[in-house]
């Protein structure tokens, strides 16, 4: 059997054995992981493919509410700009922007706006060839509850896997890789442009273990870099893990980190911590915002 590669979207960065500390002035904020045991269980129809884990929107910004950051619709990717992104590949990076918006527009309860967004990645589905991932009975379901946040939360996290499940089923997972790792760049960008470093440290934190999903978002394009796109994405993601390489990182000797293995596989090992100054922060922001900006620009 050939062996594939598959994007697992997967609540990584929401593991329940983080426990998180901070110090005052421009000492790094330090993110530690308890100990944990786990069992890996492989079955004959997994062992040919490599998985690579990533978070959901929904589970990001779940967090980011219950972390008491403040809703801005400043921060959104206008509507209007759908009609801006002709090309496939501006529309299939701009879906994953605006299935990553749609997502926090639900989290907060932005009735009118998660509507104009659900709409909108619908045009966009259409157009990248994945309108059939967005069912009669989903977009009902949309309709039906509008003023439900729990629902709505619910009824953009299946959209979302059905996109997912939908380009897997169907052997596309370059266009999954650009999709996926748009959605992911923006819940970033969300997160480090409603974040105040001194104030909000959890939110800091959680920023800085996303080091741990970017390279497994790298693996897995590598997959596709035959492809122009994706390899020009790669070009990009590549030059925005220098900054989370700055971030510090050392061995515990307690609890459990994930690693790489020789196969480049993720796997559980050693414990270590992982910290962040703020002007480790402030540089992972930028480089962020210049990425994010570049893929929502309608001039292009």
């Amino acid at each position: 059997m050939k062996k594939q590669s598959r994007l697992a979207v997967a609540l990584l960065v929401g593991l329940p054995m983080i426990v998180f500390t901070s110090c005052g002035g421009d000492e790094p904020v330090k993110d530690v992981v308890e100990d944990v045991v786990v069992e890996d269980v492989v079955d004959d129809e997994v062992k040919n493919e490599s998985y690579y884990q990533i978070p959901s929107p929904d589970e990001m910004f779940g967090f980011i509410k219950e972390s008491g950051l403040e809703y801005n619709a400043e921060l959104l990717n206008p509507t209007q700009n759908v009609n801006s992104y002709t090309t496939p590949n501006a529309q299939a990076l701009n879906f994953g922007v605006y299935s990553a918006e749609l997502a926090y527009t639900a989290a907060f309860g932005e009735f009118d706006n998660t509507i104009k967004y659900f709409g909108t990645i619908q045009k966009l589905a259409d157009q990248i060839g994945i309108s059939s991932a967005f069912d009669k009975a989903l977009i009902e379901r949309v309709q039906g509850n509008l003023d439900n946040v729990d629902s709505l939360v619910s009824i953009t996290n299946t959209s979302y896997f059905a996109v997912v499940d939908y380009l897997e089923q169907n052997e596309q997972g370059d266009k999954l890789g650009i999709i996926a790792s748009a959605g992911w760049l923006e819940t970033l960008y969300i997160v480090a442009n409603s974040t105040d470093y001194a104030k909000n440290p959890s939110a800091v934190e959680r920023l800085a273990d996303q080091k741990l999903t970017l390279e497994n978002l790298l693996d897995y394009l590598e997959a596709y870099n035959s492809n122009a796109d994706v390899a020009s994405l790669i070009a990009s993601l590549t030059d925005l893990s220098t900054a989370f390489d700055a971030l510090g990182e050392e061995e515990s000797g307690t609890g459990i980190s994930l690693k790489k293995k020789e196969d480049g596989k993720m796997v559980l090992g050693g414990g270590n911590t992982i910290s962040i100054t703020e002007a480790q922060f402030n540089a992972l922001k930028e480089k962020i915002n210049k990425i994010r900006n570049s893929i929502i620009n309608t001039e292009a």
